[in-house]
């Protein structure tokens, strides 16, 4: 058993890897707006937030009742089924069916990888070593994203469907190694708790009145919200930007390349994330987090420019950095047959709230048929006060354990 486990804590780096090989990232807006229209391509991100929200709470509990493995396997079928949809895609129904899949493996693996980790690690005695490997992990999940996305722009520029056979062969190289996992014996363990979904979801928010667990909850959920903005809205500005090679239009490739940078910087701040939390603090790290965060989002928001992209190829870093040493800090003060069910509620909080974020931020364009400069920037610039008044918030509530260094 303690040899098959030590597989499990060995395969997660690649697990992470083949599980972010996500090709559409750069061309997903283009393949949708080959079969249905402009409005259907916003109809279809609503539906897949909306689903990613539904799925995301009975995922985790799933996880914690029934088993990391089988959860795993599931979101592994998820990708497989999400991929050929797209793969064979002719209309709207067909992408729905593509993006309910793929909301349902994103969820049945959120919260249920890194609790898989955490539980492997302490089936063998040495959960003290989590947050190094989890940090290896995110730099594994950073360099496959960064991969996938500049290989994805560089195969759309031929077809914008070859992407997803690049994602296909990911969720199946996924498949693989998880079923080559084990089910870690702590969890086995747990998993005779015996409760109803109400009552989990109870006792994981009875949690946060742990002053640290409510404070990082909140601040996860806002640094969410704030590294998905500059995602949301770098395509119409590259648009804007109107950069053409060879006398073409160059948005797509130059997105798989600003997505692919931006991933890059995000493996560098994965790998080093322990470290600094060591250092200088959890509190001084997430700090540096959001200014950084900020400054993306005040760069594109004032200057339209080729210049601006070098501050968001810097998108991914900031979370990078802080997720590690943020769910180190989580997964000691939430039990085992809890954990899944706590992070797939912190998730689904973060993303509930960046989707009434974009919901205000419509109503400020809502007159506007197609994207301009002053539009998009005022968008941004509403989201910047956002994330400035969020952050100060953030600070005056910081509890006094968080100034202590990790």
């Amino acid at each position: 058993m303690s040899r098959d486990i030590e597989n499990n804590v060995s395969s997660y780096p690649w697990f992470q890897f083949s599980s972010s090989l996500f090709g559409w990232l750069p061309v997903f807006f283009l393949f949708f707006n080959q079969f249905v229209s402009l409005a259907e391509v916003i109809l279809l991100g609503a539906f897949y937030y909306f689903s990613v929200c539904i799925c995301e709470v009975p995922s985790g509990y799933f996880s914690d009742r029934v088993g990391r493995r089988i959860t795993l396997m599931i979101a592994g079928f998820a990708y497989v089924l999400s991929n050929l949809a797209f793969l064979t895609a002719d209309g709207f129904i067909s992408l729905v069916f593509g993006q309910f899949f793929l909301a349902l493996g994103i969820a049945m693996l959120s919260g249920t990888d890194t609790a898989f980790l955490y539980d492997s690690l302490l089936s063998v005695n040495r959960e003290q070593e989590y947050a190094s490997h989890e940090a290896k992990g995110q730099a594994f999940s950073m360099a496959a994203l960064c991969l996938s996305a500049l290989t994805g722009g560089l195969l759309g520029m031929y077809d914008l469907r070859w992407p997803y056979f690049l994602s296909l062969f990911g969720a199946g190289w996924m498949l693989w190694l998880v079923w080559r996992f084990v089910e870690p014996s702590t969890h086995r363990i747990n998993q005779s708790l015996e409760t109803t979904l109400f009552r989990t979801i109870s006792e994981c928010f009875r949690h946060l009145q742990d002053s640290v667990l409510a404070w990082l909850f909140g601040v996860m959920v806002l640094m969410y919200s704030l590294e998905h903005v500059v995602y949301e809205f770098y395509q119409p500005y590259i648009k804007l930007l109107e950069i053409s090679w060879l006398s073409t239009d160059s948005s797509p490739l130059v997105s798989g390349i600003v997505i692919a940078t931006s991933m890059f910087g995000g493996t560098i701040g994965a790998a080093y994330s322990v470290r600094l939390s060591r250092r200088v603090g959890i509190k001084v790290l997430l700090l540096s987090a959001f200014v950084i965060q900020l400054a993306i989002i005040a760069s594109v928001s004032i200057f339209l420019s080729s210049l601006a992209l070098g501050m968001v190829i810097l998108r991914n870093f900031p979370m990078a950095m802080i997720r590690a040493p943020v769910n180190a800090a989580i997964a000691p003060r939430v039990g085992s047959h809890l954990r899944a069910t706590y992070l797939s509620l912190q998730s689904l909080s973060a993303r509930l709230a960046f989707s009434c974020l974009l919901l205000g931020l419509s109503s400020l364009v809502a007159s506007q048929e197609s994207i301009e400069w002053q539009s998009l920037s005022l968008v941004l610039r509403s989201a910047l006060i956002y994330g400035v008044i969020g952050v100060a918030i953030a600070l005056i509530l910081a509890p006094a354990t968080m100034n202590k260094k990790q």
